[in-house]
């Protein structure tokens, strides 16, 4: 593809952390650019805690494990998001319950959510859908605690704080495609100082921290590299510069594709959104991916809405209209921080 989905945005800065790294001799994990990569986290977030982990798949794993979510448990998830969510809570034993979205902001509904309660339910995880956030407090009227997944929200806001900032427990990815990388890595943060422990715990092997080769829980190897490490701690000291680039691109979008029936997403006046990869609506979106591609665009459909797909459906107990329709409406352009002006203006062009 000439215009690939996504690409890292990677200087010197990174190259310099990774280069100390190796010379270093310490490329595994829990070394001084975790430490590193962590505090950033924290100062960015509010955050009492924050652990790096091996990608933001594992980061949802260890804090629903932290929790002590297992079988016989539900979680409500949206059904409009990447698999991840659902998929970690299959994974720890526990039953993922969809949910449909609000149109308004594409994010987990919260009156959706409260129907779908019960005496199983034992936490909702809430997506920040493509960068916008959640309206976490309506979410928190749900009495069972909430974990926000902000793998795709580096950069967003609402009036109350950051992406990152809310529920029992946060988690971020740093996939390559984010406007934040480590190549792959992800993180657990939360204030809660015992829920932290058994985070860090889990993340280590459930290794005693004050007595090596002594495990008092089966726990698993979390941790992200130094080395990864590196070039999110370098990444973190370019955030605000990185979030930025995207969010021009996305102007630039806007301004090129107003009039010719692409709709960008819909946020709400409450939130602060950040672009993770450009989203736009068309009644004809699949003619405008597959004209895209044949121009060597990578644009690319959204995903299904989980309750659509033969592995997820059985666990949607109502119909999921809204996430059904906004997966086979929307579709993602090429995004990166600096992307060239004249790049944003052939994407376009290809989409016509």
């Amino acid at each position: 593809m000439r215009f690939p989905l996504s690409r890292p945005s990677l200087g010197e800065k990174e190259s310099e952390k990774v280069r100390d790294a190796m010379a270093s001799g310490w490329i595994s994990g829990t070394g001084p650019y975790v430490s590193a990569f962590e505090r950033s986290l924290e100062q960015r977030t509010g955050r009492a805690s924050a652990t790096a982990v091996s990608s933001g798949t594992t980061a949802l794993e260890i804090v629903l494990s932290a929790l002590g979510i297992g079988a016989g448990d539900e979680v409500v998830v949206p059904a409009l998001t990447f698999a991840a969510p659902a998929a970690a809570v299959l994974t720890v034993g526990a039953t993922p319950v969809l949910c449909d979205i609000s149109p308004d902001n594409w994010t987990i509904d919260p009156d959706a959510a409260r129907a779908l309660l019960t005496t199983r339910t034992r936490a909702v995880i809430a997506v920040d859908l493509m960068g916008h956030p959640c309206a976490y407090e309506r979410l928190s009227e749900l009495g069972v605690p909430i974990i926000e997944d902000a793998a795709q929200a580096h950069g967003a806001r609402t009036r109350k704080g950051p992406a990152g900032s809310f529920g029992i427990a946060s988690v971020f990815s740093f996939h390559v495609n984010k406007a934040i990388t480590s190549g792959e890595g992800g993180a657990v943060l939360t204030d809660d100082p015992e829920l932290a422990d058994r985070v860090r715990l889990l993340t280590h092997h459930g290794m005693n921290p004050s007595r090596r080769y002594h495990h008092s829980v089966a726990g698993r190897n979390g941790r992200m590299t130094n080395l990864s490490a590196a070039v999110g701690a370098a990444q973190a000291e370019r955030w605000d510069e990185l979030v930025a680039g995207r969010s021009e691109v996305a102007r630039l979008y806007r301004a090129r594709l107003a009039g010719h029936g692409f709709s960008p997403r819909p946020a709400e006046p409450w939130a602060s959104p950040s672009c993770w990869l450009h989203c736009v609506t068309s009644a004809e979106r699949d003619a405008a991916v597959e004209r895209a591609r044949r121009s060597g665009v990578d644009a690319r459909a959204v995903w299904p809405a989980l309750s659509d797909l033969p592995l997820y459906r059985r666990y949607a107990p109502r119909p999921c209209v809204h996430a059904s329709e906004v997966s086979q409406t929307a579709m993602w352009l090429p995004t990166w921080a600096h992307m060239p002006p004249e790049d944003v203006a052939d994407v376009a062009e290809s989409l016509l």
